[in-house]
Parts: C-alpha cells; structure tokens; sequence
C-alpha cells in the first residue's frame, strides 16, 4: 500500500512539472556549467580591467559591480516578500469571509445520501461525535497560539 501511495505520489509530480532523475541530474550540469562559465566571466572582465586601470582599481571595480547586483537582488527581494505577505493576508481575508465548507452542496448531498443509505439514528451521533472532535482542535489550537 506504501509502495502504491509512493508510486501515485511521484506520477503527479512528474505529471505536473516533468520532474525526473535524468532531468535533476541535467539541470545539475546546468548548473555546474553556468557556475564555472560565470567564474570564467568574472576572471576574464578582472584580468581585462587589471590590463586597463591596473590591479587594485580592477579589484575594486569588480567588488563594486557584485555590491551593486548584491543591493539591487536584496531589494528584489524585499519588494517580492511584500508582495507575498499581502497576497496572503487578502487570500487569508477572502477565506475568512468565503462561506463554510460545511456549506458546499456536494458534500450536504452525500451527507443525505450517506444517512438514507446507513440510516440516520446511526449518522447522527457519528456527526456529534466528529463536530465535537473537531471543536476541541479548533480551542486547542487556539490555546497553543495564545501561549506564545
């Protein structure tokens, strides 16, 4: 059963994006040949520079054009997580004000489906008990987050 549950699991990954060993395996290399094409880059435009201004100015060229592209991703960064933040906060609102799963009329029509097939003298006490279940998470829940 594992082993189906394992099988179904990584059918939809690669369903979803293509994922597979070969491909983790390529985009290693791919990562792996832009690195060392990058490291290249940058010894080619240090050594260019150094032929041009001199050693110590190319240094310090190159140390200020990685500080420049260090600042520009760091507020890239912040602008994305922003916009994160609020992007959860309005779907976290629009979950709050969505009307309740409970409400959802596929899930009444097999609740009515499921008390004519079993009978309801045996759903009902079987629904107080999980309403109840569910109620008692719901508070510890909320009493593990008033404590910190």
């Amino acid at each position: 059963m594992l082993k189906t549950l394992t099988r179904e699991i990584t059918l939809s990954i690669q369903a979803r994006n293509g994922a597979s060993v070969a491909v983790l395996v390529w985009l290693g290399v791919i990562a792996a040949a832009t690195l060392m094409a990058f490291v290249f880059l940058c010894v080619a435009g240090y050594d260019w520079l150094a032929l041009r201004y001199g050693s110590v100015s190319a240094g310090l060229i190159m140390a200020g054009l990685f500080v420049t592209i260090a600042i520009v991703a760091a507020i890239v960064c912040v602008l994305i997580r922003r916009r994160v933040r609020e992007r959860a906060i309005l779907a976290r609102a629009a979950r709050a004000h969505s009307p309740s799963w409970l409400l959802d009329p596929r899930l009444l029509s097999a609740a009515v489906e499921a008390g004519r097939s079993i009978g309801w003298q045996r759903i009902v006490p079987l629904a107080l008990v999980g309403f109840m279940v569910a109620q008692w998470t719901r508070e510890h829940k909320n009493q593990g987050k008033q404590h910190f």
